[in-house]
């Protein structure tokens, strides 16, 4: 199948494969997944946060391969199952990038696909990953990310209301907002100097339309920028996800494929949902075009991904797919915890330690499971960036990943249940600077403090 003939077949198929109700197609796919991992004796170990066995990430990967081939993509709208043969699979993972050019100019930055404890850092591509913003402050907001020295790109997040009035999906208002908030983030990032930074989506668009509004070089997003589409747990699309695809690769610009798979969801458990997010690899690879992979992991029951489970599926996902494929893929801590909390840094700096040594680049962070609105600053972005420089700068380990994760996570854990949600933008940045509270860069340099005796290599940060 010819990649410029690919869309219309996968289309074709969503009309003439098999029909099935959708909870038909998850009790396959759980069913299958467990058997999979029995198969490829895949083993999580509550101890091992990041394991450090190559065998078994390849087994994770074949077993991911195994999954998608026999459960194929669920098609929400038509009920209908689209099904791949490996040959097609093999050929869109051989045709998928593994160097990405994003930005322009002199901000442009140059990701490439990273191996398991690679010497080479991470690019930091951040934001308020999606989360909920307010109208009063989004632009102070996303300068607040874009100036920061440990941040290469960002992703603007998504506002409620255009003009006081609630924005409905589909209509007219989220046109409106999708094209005051992509040229808000062209805006914030001329502020701080950065004019050819990438930025990754307008998350205020919540359909194809919105989407699609987003795209103008000159006031909104570029070819050289990017837009997710997005799949639903577990391996399941629909019209509005698959008609962005035409429209984004005419435009030039970069498809990002967001997953978000469920821990103690369809996928059981971490071994289980490890499998399963490598399927979903799959489908963005050759359904979407994908340039790069978002995999934003979320716990069932807290909403986060710093949880022992979380970080488990982070490490043995990104080292299957390290070990097995060319392609770039990000992820995102989803944190409990809010502003000016030491444990929302905690939270961020195990999932970024682990991401860092698993071949991925940094992107997010979920501040208090990004359910508040205004509650995400970019300190916690820029502190992600720098504890994974600080992590290949120390040449840590996967070993040494598991246990410095394991000694960080006593810190925070027992925030799950009863979450400390900090601070607002507007009580941890003085609006007038746009510049951090000194509480809140008190909290920075504790914890930075700390990572440091653990043994991660620091410089000079922004608020040392």
């Amino acid at each position: 199948m010819y990649a410029n003939e690919r869309p219309v077949e996968i289309f074709q198929r969503s009309r003439s494969g098999p029909f099935m109700k959708e909870i038909e197609f998850d009790l396959m796919v759980a069913k299958r997944a467990q058997e999979l991992v029995r198969e490829y004796d895949v083993k999580y170990d509550p101890q091992l946060l990041c394991p450090a066995d190559d065998e078994m990430a390849d087994r994770v990967f074949e077993a991911g391969v195994q999954l998608f081939l026999d459960v194929g993509v669920y098609h929400l709208d038509t009920q209908r199952v689209i099904r791949f043969d490996r040959g097609e699979v093999m050929d869109a993972l051989r045709q998928a990038p593994s160097t990405l050019y994003l930005g322009e100019g002199k901000d442009m930055v140059i990701a490439t696909n990273r191996g398991v404890e690679d010497p080479t850092p991470s690019l930091n591509l951040t934001g308020p990953a999606g989360q909920a913003c307010s109208e009063e402050h989004y632009l102070k907001m996303l300068i607040s990310y874009a100036q920061e020295p440990y941040v290469d790109a960002i992703e603007s997040g998504a506002t409620l209301t255009y003009n006081g009035y609630d924005i409905v999906a589909g209509t007219m208002m989220e046109v409106k907002a999708v094209q005051r908030d992509s040229a808000t983030a062209r805006e914030a990032v001329r502020r701080v100097g950065k004019p050819g930074m990438h930025i990754g989506d307008c998350a205020t668009g919540m359909t194809a339309v919105g989407k699609m509004a987003a795209s103008d070089p000159v006031n909104g997003l570029r070819p050289c920028d990017g837009r997710l589409v997005a799949q639903m747990c577990e391996l399941k699309t629909d019209d509005d996800q698959l008609i962005r695809i035409p429209h984004l690769l005419q435009y030039g610009t970069h498809p990002i494929n967001l997953m978000t798979p469920l821990t103690g969801g369809v996928g059981g458990n971490p071994a289980g949902v490890s499998v399963v997010s490598v399927a979903e690899f799959l489908l963005g690879v050759i359904c979407y075009f994908a340039s790069y992979h978002y995999l934003s992991i979320t716990h069932i029951k807290w909403t986060n991904n710093s949880d022992p489970w979380g970080m488990y599926v982070l490490a043995m996902t990104g080292q299957a797919m390290a070990r097995n494929t060319h392609l770039v893929y990000t992820c995102d801590p989803f944190t409990m915890c809010g502003p000016c909390t030491d444990e929302l840094l905690y939270e961020v700096a195990g999932h970024a330690i682990i991401a860092e040594v698993c071949g991925y680049h940094q992107h997010g962070v979920g501040s208090t499971g990004g359910n508040i609105v205004d509650h995400h600053t970019g300190l916690e972005a820029g502190f992600q960036g720098e504890v994974g420089l600080a992590t290949t700068r120390a040449g840590i380990t996967r070993e040494q990943a598991s246990e410095i994760a394991l000694r960080l996570l006593p810190k925070y854990e027992d925030t799950f249940e009863n979450p400390k949600r900090g601070k607002p933008f507007a009580e941890a940045y003085d609006l007038k600077t746009i510049t951090p509270t000194q509480e809140w860069q008190d909290c920075y340099r504790r914890v930075k403090e700390e990572l440091t005796k653990l043994g991660l290599a620091f410089v000079q940060g922004p608020y040392d």
